[in-house]
């Protein structure tokens, strides 16, 4: 007797047990007769079934169990793409504006047309965040713009600067911080600062700008709803390091199920989204505003 061996993997409907299926499958399998076996091994998440004739295997049938919701998220992977350092210009905000994609806005206050910007995005359904400017290391030859938090503020001057900031902007969401190297590793400034931004009902987005981040340590500690970028997309301005850094993106979000990348409006990068976007949703990858993968 010669024949090919078979091999089917069936996920199992919630309705039915492992039992079940291997106790009906063994009542029909016994009216063919002796020669015809079965035999099983079961795992948490599966059954596996050996068929045999006359001792040779003939069928493998592996029985899944329904997939867990954790992986349901990985099948269905997000990716929040976030503009940097709007606010200064019109040309790329225009184009943004434009697309199909819920591209995230990220405003710098006191800029030309911060207002009038978040007020256009707002309507065309973009999320608005604000791009809070934080002291770098290097302050002051390092200027992060108008409207700055300080190492140096005590906590009523922080409040009172954070205030204008958030008022600069309207429509917005969360913030997440525009350089602030230093402040970023300060823990008593950013509870301050993100007790407000928790009393305001905004979330933070830690831009990663250290490696010495205490950004999701202390939101934690005063219950913010905070997340942190996966890659910056234009640390180099070329188009083939851009795509790289996409690419990175998009493995990152297949293997954890959701990625942040951090981009600005520079024309290599608007050019490169343009390409890579439609890919990644023919990879199944879904574009979402920055609050649809916040922890």
């Amino acid at each position: 007797m010669a024949w090919k061996q078979s091999a089917l993997k069936v996920q199992v409907p919630p309705s039915f047990s492992f039992a079940s299926v291997e106790e009906n499958l063994r009542r029909s399998l016994s009216s063919l007769g002796k020669d015809v076996s079965l035999q099983s091994s079961q795992k948490s998440e599966s059954l596996h079934l050996e068929i045999k004739v006359s001792e040779r295997v003939t069928h493998q049938l592996t029985l899944l169990s329904p997939v867990p919701s954790r992986l349901k998220a990985a099948l269905h992977p997000k990716v929040a793409i976030v503009i940097d350092d709007l606010g200064a210009e019109e040309k790329f905000s225009q184009e943004l504006l434009a697309w199909d994609s819920p591209i995230t806005f990220s405003i710098l206050p006191f800029t030309p047309f911060c207002k009038t910007l978040a007020g256009e995005a707002h309507r065309k359904g973009k999320e608005v965040i604000l791009h809070l400017p934080m002291e770098p290391h290097g302050y002051p030859q390092t200027r992060p713009g108008e409207g700055v938090l300080l190492e140096e503020m005590d906590e009523r001057r922080l409040l009172r600067e954070l205030s204008k900031d958030i008022e600069a902007v309207p429509y917005i969401t969360g913030v997440s911080n525009h350089m602030g190297s230093r402040l970023m590793e300060d823990p008593e400034k950013l509870k301050v600062v993100f007790s407000e931004l928790k009393r305001r009902g905004l979330f933070f987005l830690d831009s990663r700008t250290t490696p010495q981040t205490l950004g999701l340590q202390v939101a934690q500690s005063v219950g913010l709803k905070a997340t942190e970028r996966s890659i910056f997309i234009d640390h180099s301005s070329t188009e083939e390091d851009i795509k790289h850094q996409l690419e990175q993106l998009i493995q990152i979000s297949l293997s954890k199920g959701k990625a942040i990348g951090i981009g600005h409006p520079h024309p290599s990068t608007i050019k490169s989204l343009k390409e890579i976007i439609p890919k990644m949703k023919e990879k199944g990858i879904e574009i979402v505003p920055l609050s649809a993968v916040m922890d």
